[in-house]
């Protein structure tokens, strides 16, 4: 398995309180019906600026629901299924860790080769460097294309 991913910047700043209904759309939008599982999958992974491993989803689902949350295999099974319907994507990083985050808008990762934090670019921010790959390989992009930048993020620089 691959390194233990650091906190969220958000993390120890109680987040807003997502609204049910909008999220319950948000599932009904992509042929989804609102079930209890996939509404604590979305509030958990909404107020995160990046991506959550399984794990870290189920321990945060589990942190606001208690034990009556879902258990990690159901855990699974809804992440792959809003996989499954474009309402999250998954980015494997390395060492074979797969995480998630939501698929509202596109954008692109940079990944912290040091801690592992990734960080969602907005997909604007490289457009053209997309639009250059293309031509100079002569290879067709799919609309699911984009990038994973690896360097430091803000938090490793200075050391």
């Amino acid at each position: 398995m691959g390194r233990a991913r650091p906190a969220c910047h958000t993390e120890g700043v109680s987040p807003p309180q997502p609204d049910a209904e909008r999220l319950g759309e948000m599932l009904r939008s992509r042929g989804l019906r609102r079930t209890p599982s996939r509404v604590a999958v979305l509030a958990v992974l909404e107020p995160v600026d990046g991506h959550l491993s399984v794990a870290d989803i189920h321990q945060r689902v589990l942190a606001v629901t208690g034990a009556a949350g879902p258990d990690l295999a159901t855990v699974y099974r809804t992440v792959t299924t809003l996989v499954d319907h474009g309402v999250v994507h998954a980015l494997a990083v390395d060492g074979g860790l797969t995480t998630y985050g939501l698929a509202e808008h596109p954008h692109h990762h940079a990944v912290c080769t040091e801690c592992a934090a990734i960080i969602e670019v907005p997909a604007q921010r490289l457009s053209i460097a997309l639009e250059h790959a293309s031509e100079a390989s002569s290879f067709t992009l799919s609309e699911q294309a984009g990038l994973t930048l690896h360097g430091l993020c803000p938090g490793c620089q200075p050391r």
